[in-house]
C-alpha cells in the first residue's frame, strides 16, 4: 500500500510541475514535464494494486501508447496532430480492451449516455467536425469523428465496469480532448493548455486506478 501511494503521490508532484510549467509559459520545459508525467503513469500501472496479467499487459499498452501521442502533441503541425490522434485512439482501444477483461456490467453503460450526449451535443452546436475539414481537409474531419467514437466507446466501457472512479476519469479524459478540439478546430482558448492538461493528468489517473481496482 505504501509503495502504491508513493507512487500516485510522484505522479501528482510532476503532474502539477507540468502545470506550473505550462503557467509559466516555460515551453523549453515541457517535453520533459509532460512526458515524466505520463511516465508516472506507466509505472502505476505497471506496478500498482493486484491486476489478471491479461487486463493489467492491456492497461500497460493503453498508457505506454498514450504515452507515444503526448510526445507527438508536443509539437503544433498538422501531421504530428494526426499521429498524437492515432496513437491515443490505439490507448482508447486498449483502454476498451482492458475494461472488458475486468468486466462490464451492461445495465451500468446507460450511465455514460447523458455525458456524451452533452459532448456529442457540444461537438455538433460548436461544428468541431466542420472547423477540422477547413483546417486540415478530409483527412483531418475523418481521423477526428472516427476518434470521437472510439473515445466514446472508451467511456462507456469504463462506465460499464464496477468502479465509478475509472467512469470519472473516462469522461474527464473525453472532457480533456474536447477542449483541444474546440481550441484547434472552432476557436482559440487562451491558456488552453492548463484545462487541457489538468483534465488529462486527472482523468488517466483515476481511469487507470478505476480499471486496476476493477480488476
Amino acid at each position: 500500500m505504501i509503495v502504491d501511494v508513493t507512487f500516485v503521490v510522484a505522479f501528482a508532484i510532476l503532474a502539477v510541475a507540468d502545470w506550473v510549467v505550462i503557467r509559466r509559459g516555460e515551453a523549453r520545459l515541457r517535453p520533459i514535464t509532460k512526458s515524466l508525467a505520463t511516465v508516472a503513469l506507466v509505472a502505476i500501472a505497471s506496478l500498482v494494486g493486484d491486476m489478471a496479467g491479461d487486463a493489467r499487459a492491456a492497461l500497460i499498452s493503453a498508457v505506454v501508447v498514450c504515452l507515444v501521442g503526448d510526445v507527438f502533441l508536443l509539437r503544433g503541425d498538422d501531421t504530428s496532430f494526426l499521429a498524437g490522434l492515432g496513437s491515443f485512439a490505439l490507448g482508447h482501444a486498449a483502454y476498451v480492451v482492458t475494461a472488458l477483461l475486468v468486466g462490464v456490467e451492461w445495465p451500468r453503460l446507460a450511465v455514460a449516455l447523458p455525458f456524451l450526449a452533452v459532448v456529442l451535443g457540444f461537438q455538433t452546436a460548436t461544428r468541431m467536425l466542420a472547423g477540422a475539414l477547413r483546417h486540415g481537409g478530409t483527412a483531418m474531419m475523418v481521423a477526428v469523428a472516427m476518434y470521437s467514437g472510439i473515445i466514446s466507446a472508451m467511456v462507456i466501457t469504463a462506465t460499464g465496469t464496477s468502479s465509478w472512479v475509472a467512469a470519472a476519469g473516462a469522461m474527464l479524459f473525453a472532457t480533456s480532448d474536447s477542449i483541444i478540439g474546440y481550441n484547434r478546430f472552432v476557436r482559440p482558448v487562451r491558456h488552453a493548455d492548463l484545462p487541457i492538461m489538468v483534465t488529462y493528468h486527472t482523468g488517466q489517473l483515476l481511469l487507470i486506478l478505476g480499471l486496476i481496482g476493477a480488476g
